[in-house]
């Protein structure tokens, strides 16, 4: 009864709030595991034990049915010789067996009992198992995925990424500054585009200006 118990105690157990609250969860599981195959062991052990006393009462009662019929055999030679007397104690022998074998029979329907309960009960565990096993796969997972979000975190919040930070943002005002001066550049072309424009307006212009004089002047003189 004491093994029955263990088995059910560990199945009933809420695995999934047991590892949700460890401190460890991997090292919880692991540890449930290990009960959980232990638990298997000693259901399986204990079955084999149940199986081997199955093979002995089996073979007591062919035995037994084997010395009844001697006996049976016996009590009709004394009843052939006129021996009621000993026809009578064969029969009391053959009743003897047939009431062991009976008993026996009846241990054997309870181990047939206990071997279906401890079969019920090693198949929840090893489907029990086989979820930890898989559960164990997903925390490991969501380990792995936690611990390098973690050092992420860690490593933003250290003097050397504020430094790198830094560099970053130096680089960046580099850059801007860069940028900067070949705009100025940019602007400087235009700037000198826009003068000799100007010039050759005022070149234009200055032609314009002599073409008018020398209208003005050949009228002044047609006067």
């Amino acid at each position: 009864m004491a093994l029955i118990e263990r088995i059910e105690n560990v199945i009933k157990a809420e695995l999934n709030s047991l590892l949700d609250k460890a401190e460890d969860p991997q090292k919880m599981a692991s540890m449930t595991l290990i009960e959980l195959q232990e638990c298997l062991a000693e259901c399986r052990a204990t079955a084999a034990g149940l199986i081997c006393e199955q093979k002995a009462i089996h073979r007591y009662s062919e035995d037994g049915q084997k010395q009844m019929q001697q006996w049976q055999e016996k009590a009709e030679h004394a009843l052939s010789k006129d021996r009621d007397d000993l026809a009578k104690a064969a029969l009391q022998e053959k009743q003897k067996i047939a009431q062991a074998i009976d008993t026996k029979s009846a241990e054997l329907a309870r181990l047939d009992e206990a071997l279906t309960k401890l079969n019920e009960d090693a198949n929840t565990i090893q489907v029990k198992i086989a979820q930890l096993q898989g559960m164990q796969k997903q925390l490991a997972r969501r380990e792995n995925t936690a611990a390098v979000r973690l050092r992420a975190k860690q490593v933003q919040s250290t003097e050397q990424a504020q430094v790198a930070m830094e560099k970053f943002e130096h680089l960046i005002a580099k850059v801007e500054r860069l940028e900067s001066e070949v705009e100025s550049y940019e602007l400087g072309s235009q700037s000198t585009a826009a003068q000799f424009a100007k010039m050759e307006n005022d070149e234009k212009l200055e032609q314009e200006l002599a073409a008018l004089k020398a209208k003005v002047q050949s009228k002044s003189a047609s006067v």
